[in-house]
């Protein structure tokens, strides 16, 4: 027999949480500290503020402005520093989160697509 209606019940109201969560996550993406997070995420190495500001697609000041509010909550910090160039890096600890978030986003992503 097919499922009961509690099972389709559950299954319809976790589809739903899924498809909220998937929205929420989405709209977080576009946030300016979180496209920043997920670059620096994606690097082997430090980065430079010009370098950042190219691959995010925002301006040299508000890349500055959006990295000291990370910096000062301990999500990245500066690797390297001298007087014309400073280099950024994620923490430690937030490198595995992002990484961790990074790796759900695309499982979720990857299981979207095979349900569908």
């Amino acid at each position: 027999m097919g499922n009961t209606k509690k099972e389709r019940a559950s299954s319809r109201c976790k589809d739903e949480f899924m498809q909220f969560l998937n929205k929420l996550i989405t709209l977080y993406e576009r946030d300016p500290k979180i496209k920043i997070l997920l670059y620096l995420a994606d690097l082997a190495e430090p980065s430079s503020i010009r370098r950042i500001s190219r691959n995010v697609g925002m301006s040299h000041k508000n890349v500055i402005k959006h990295l000291k509010a990370l910096e000062n909550i301990g999500l990245v910090e500066v690797a390297y520093k001298q007087s014309n160039l400073t280099l950024y890096k994620l923490s430690e600890h937030s490198r595995l989160w992002t990484l961790q978030f990074i790796k759900c986003r695309l499982y979720n992503a990857i299981t979207d697509e095979i349900v569908v």
